[in-house]
C-alpha cells in the first residue's frame, strides 16, 4: 500500500509573486513530490497565485485573512494547522512568523521554522519600526530556525544562535540550465519587445517598493543615457510605486527609453536579452536575482547593502549607495566594455545554489526535524559475524539522524564493532541467564521483551527474522503500542529438526501472528517468496538487496600474494575458499566432501574456511578420518574477509538453504569463480563467474571446478556499481522506509 506524503504547511503571507514566492516554488518544483507535499497558506488579498501548476503538482492553497486582523487570522490558521494534522509549518514571514507559528504552537504542531529572507533598513521608517518591535520574538514560538544568508540569519535570530550553528542556511536555489546563456533565445527576446540588437539593454528584476530603489536606479540610467542614447532600461516587477516611478519617468523624458514589463513568468528568457543587470537595493536578504543573473552570464552592478555572498562570480561589482548617479554611470559604461558574455553554470554551482542538490538537502532536513531523537531498535536472535549482521551495521554506521539500539536473544557475551560504540548504539539481552529449563527461558525473555519494549518505546521495531519467533514478538511489540514494525526476512528457511516442530510452528504463527499492520522486507525475491507462501506478492514486500563496499572487495595481486604468504600457500597450489558459521545450513560436511573428491585428482589444492560455529569441531573431525586435516585451513572469525578472498581461486557453496547469500556478492566482487548450490538464490549472479549445481550431484561440481580452471579474473567496479548490491543503494533504500514510516506516524 503507497504511503501518503508529508505535508507541510508553508506560511507565504501575501503572496505577490516576489522572490520569496519564487524559491519556495523553486523547490516545490523539485523536490521528491511523491514523499514531501506542500500546502501554501495565503492571505486572502494575495495576487499572482500559480493555482493551476500548484494544483498540478499535487499542492493545495489555503487563503485565510491577513495577519492585521489578528483575531480573525489566529483563529482562522490555528483550525487549519489542527485539522491538517501538519507535522511541520514552514513560515516565509521573518518578523511576522510571530503570529503565525503562535497559531502553529496553539495547534500543536511540532516543528516549527522560521525562516529570515531579508533585513532592515534605517530608511523604511514604518516597516523598521514594526520590524524591531517584532524581531525579539522571532524565536519565541519556533523550534527550528532559517535563513537564506548569514547576515539575513544574524538580523533575525542573533549572533549567538548562528554561531552556534543554530541557524540552518537554506540557500535560494534555481535550476541552472534555464538561466544558461542561449544566443538564440537572445535574438528572440529582442525581437518581441522591439529592440534592436545594438542597443545597450540595461535591467532590473524586482518589486516596486522601497526597499529596491528604483527612484535611484532610474538617476542611474538617465547618466547612462546621456552617454549612450542608444540604451535601453527594462523593468520587470509591479508593486506601489510603480506609478510614482513611471512619473519620474516622464518627468525626466525617458517614456521612450524605459520600459515596464510588469510581472513576468518567463524571467530567465529576458535574462538573455539584458546587457548588464542593475541592482542598487537598499538592503537584501541576499538578493536571488543577482545569483540568476550571475548564472546567465551577465555583467551585474549592485550596491554594497547587497550581500557579498551573492557574488559567486567575477561579474560583480559592488559600488556605495553614497557615490553619485555619475559614478554608477561611468562603472556601468566600462563593464559593458570589458566584460564577454559567459555561461557560469559552475561557479554557481559549486557556491551551493543547485536546485537540485539543495532540494535534496532539503528534504533530509525536513525529515531530520521530525525524526530528531527518533529511534530505531533492531531485533536479532544472535550477534555473530554474519550478513544479519552486517546489515544492521552497515544500516546504523550510515543513516545519521536516527538514534539505534540492538536487542537481541543471545546468552554469551558480545562485542561491538568501534563504529557502534561511537555512534552509542546500545545492546540489549534479553535472555534469562541461569535457567537450565528452555521453556522457563523462553517464557522469561517474552516477558523481558515486553518489559524492554515499553522502557525504550523504539519508533520503529525492525525485527530480523521471519519465523515463528520474529512473528510473535512483533505481536507482542503491536500490543504494547509500537506503531512501526517492520519483519525482516533474510533467510528461506528453518533448520530441519527430527519431528518438523520448528516448521509446523512457523506456519501456525503465520497464520495466527502475520498482520498487514506489518511493513514487511526481503534481502531478495526468494526470501520474499518464503516469507508469504501462498500469498500473492505485489506490494507486500519491499525486497532490500543487502549491499556491500565493493571497493574494499575489488582484485588486488598484491594483498593476493601478501596473504598467501601468510597461509603458506605457494604460487602452483589451487585455494578453495568458503565463509560462513558452523551450522547445519551452510553444510559444511558436503563441502569436505566435494573438496575430498577434487583432492584425490590434484593433492596440490587446500581448502580455506572462514567463521566459527557448533559443528567446527564435527568438522574438523570428518577431515582427520578423510585424511585431508593437513589441506584444511580454520581460520576462524577474521575482520579481513576480503584481504582473505584476495588469496583464494575458487569460493565454494553448497547451503541447504540461503536468503541471499551476501558472500557470493563479496566473492564474486574479488573476481573469484563461484559455485553454489541450486537452494541460493539467483540474485546473486551478477557475473559470469557463477554457476549453481544441484546438492546431490558431487560430479557436477567437480566438472564445474575442473571446466572453468583457466578463467579470468578481471576487477569489475563498473558492474558492481550498477548491481544493486551497493551498500550506499542498500542503506538509501532502507532510509527511505524509515523516513516514510517516521513521517506517517500519528
Amino acid at each position: 500500500m503507497k504511503q501518503e506524503p508529508i505535508r507541510i504547511a508553508q506560511i507565504i503571507g501575501k503572496w505577490v509573486g516576489g522572490g520569496v514566492e519564487a524559491v519556495v516554488m523553486n523547490y516545490y518544483r523539485h523536490i521528491d513530490r511523491e514523499k514531501i507535499q506542500f500546502d501554501f497558506i495565503c492571505d486572502d488579498d494575495s495576487t499572482n497565485i500559480p493555482y493551476e501548476e500548484i494544483e498540478k503538482l499535487g499542492g493545495r492553497v489555503i487563503l485565510i485573512p491577513p495577519y492585521q486582523k489578528v483575531i480573525k487570522y489566529h483563529k482562522e490558521l490555528k483550525k487549519i494547522l489542527k485539522e491538517g494534522k501538519y507535522k511541520i509549518v514552514h513560515s516565509h514571514i521573518n518578523t511576522l512568523s510571530v503570529f503565525s507559528l503562535f497559531a502553529a504552537k496553539c495547534a500543536g504542531v511540532p516543528v516549527r521554522i522560521a525562516h529570515s529572507h531579508s533585513t532592515t533598513n534605517k530608511k523604511e521608517k514604518k516597516k523598521n519600526l514594526l520590524k524591531q518591535v517584532l524581531c525579539p520574538f522571532s524565536k519565541l514560538f519556533a523550534t527550528d530556525y532559517m535563513c537564506c544568508s548569514e547576515l539575513a540569519g544574524r538580523w533575525l535570530f542573533g549572533d549567538k544562535e548562528y554561531e552556534k550553528g543554530n541557524v540552518y542556511l537554506l540557500n535560494n536555489a534555481i535550476d541552472l540550465d534555464k538561466f544558461k546563456y542561449d544566443e538564440k533565445i537572445r535574438k528572440e527576446v529582442r525581437e518581441e519587445i522591439e529592440i534592436k540588437d545594438s542597443t545597450l539593454v540595461i535591467g532590473h528584476i524586482g518589486r516596486f517598493v522601497e526597499q529596491k530603489n528604483h527612484d535611484f536606479l532610474i538617476d542611474i540610467f538617465a547618466e547612462v543615457h546621456k552617454e549612450k542614447e542608444d540604451s535601453v532600461l527594462l523593468l520587470v516587477g509591479q508593486g506601489p510605486l510603480q506609478e510614482k516611478t513611471k512619473e519620474k519617468v516622464e518627468r525626466l523624458g525617458l517614456q521612450d527609453s524605459v520600459k515596464f514589463l510588469g510581472q513576468r513568468t518567463d524571467v530567465e528568457r529576458l535574462y538573455q536579452a539584458f546587457d548588464l543587470f542593475l541592482f542598487p537595493s537598499l538592503y537584501e536578504g541576499l538578493g536571488m536575482v543577482l545569483i540568476e543573473a550571475q548564472c546567465s552570464g551577465l555583467p551585474c552592478i549592485a550596491s554594497m547593502e547587497v550581500p557579498s555572498i551573492a557574488k559567486v562570480t567575477d561579474a560583480v561589482e559592488f559600488i556605495s549607495l553614497y557615490e553619485n548617479a555619475e559614478v554608477w554611470s561611468k562603472t556601468i559604461l566600462s563593464d559593458i566594455v570589458r566584460n564577454e558574455r559567459n555561461n557560469n553554470l559552475n561557479e554557481v554551482k559549486i557556491h551551493g545554489y543547485d536546485i537540485e542538490q539543495e532540494s535534496s538537502k532539503l528534504e533530509n532536513k525536513y525529515f531530520n526535524y521530525i525524526c530528531h531523537e527518533k529511534s530505531v531498535m533492531f531485533y536479532t536472535e544472535r550477534w555473530m559475524d554474519g550478513g544479519i549482521e552486517a546489515f544492521i551495521m552497515n544500516t546504523i554506521e550510515n543513516i545519521n539522524n536516527i538514534k539505534f539500539s540492538i536487542l537481541t536473544s543471545q546468552k554469551e557475551t558480545v562485542t561491538f564493532d568501534k563504529k557502534l560504540v561511537d555512534r552509542n548504539c546500545e545492546l540489549i539481552s534479553i535472555h534469562k541467564k541461569n535457567k537450565k529449563n528452555p521453556i522457563y527461558r523462553t517464557i522469561c525473555s517474552l516477558i523481558r521483551l515486553r518489559k524492554f519494549l515499553k522502557i525504550y518505546k523504539p519508533n520503529i521495531l525492525h525485527i530480523n527474522i521471519y519465523n515463528s519467533i520474529g512473528l510473535y514478538y512483533a505481536h507482542i511489540a503491536n500490543k504494547v503500542g509500537i506503531q512501526n514494525i517492520i519483519v525482516h526476512a533474510h533467510n528461506t528457511g528453518i533448520d530441519n529438526d527430527k519431528f518438523g516442530i520448528k516448521r509446523f510452528a512457523n506456519l501456525l504463527f503465520k497464520k495466527l501472528f502475520t498482520s498487514e499492520k506489518y511493513k514487511y522486507m526481503a534481502c531478495s525475491m526468494k526470501a520474499a517468496e518464503f516469507c508469504l507462501e501462498l500469498k500473492k506478492i505485489d506490494n507486500d514486500i519491499i525486497i532490500i538487496k543487502n549491499g556491500i563496499d565493493s571497493d574494499k572487495f575489488l582484485f588486488n595481486s598484491k594483498i593476493r600474494s601478501e596473504y598467501r604468504k601468510k597461509l603458506e600457500i605457494d604460487n602452483d597450489t589451487l585455494l578453495f575458499g568458503h565463509v560462513g558459521r558452523f551450522v547445519e545450513q551452510k553444510n559444511h560436511e558436503y563441502l569436505i566432501d566435494i573438496f575430498n573428491e577434487y583432492n584425490k585428482i590434484n593433492i596440490k589444492s587446500k581448502l580455506l574456511l572462514i567463521g566459527n560455529g557448533p559443528l567446527m569441531d564435527k568438522i574438523k573431525k570428518i577431515c582427520l578420518e578423510k585424511g585431508i586435516l593437513n589441506n584444511v585451513i580454520f581460520l576462524g572469525n577474521t575482520t579481513e574477509v576480503n584481504k582473505y578472498m584476495q588469496a583464494m581461486d575458487f569460493f565454494l557453496f553448497p547451503s541447504v538453504y540461503e536468503g541471499l547469500g551476501i558472500v557470493l556478492i563479496e566473492a564474486q566482487a574479488s573476481g573469484l569463480f563461484c559455485i553454489a548450490s541450486n537452494e541460493v538464490p539467483y540474485d546473486v549472479k551478477i557475473t559470469d563467474n557463477i554457476c549453481f549445481n544441484n546438492l546431490d550431484d558431487i560430479e557436477g561440481w567437480i566438472n564445474s571446478i575442473k571446466n572453468n580452471l583457466n578463467y579470468k579474473r578481471n576487477k569489475i567496479k563498473e558492474i558492481m556499481n550498477s548491481s544493486g548490491f551497493n551498500i550506499n543503494d542498500s542503506v538509501k533504500r532502507v532510509a527511505n522506509v524509515y523516513e516514510v514510516m517516521l513521517l506517517n506516524e500519528k
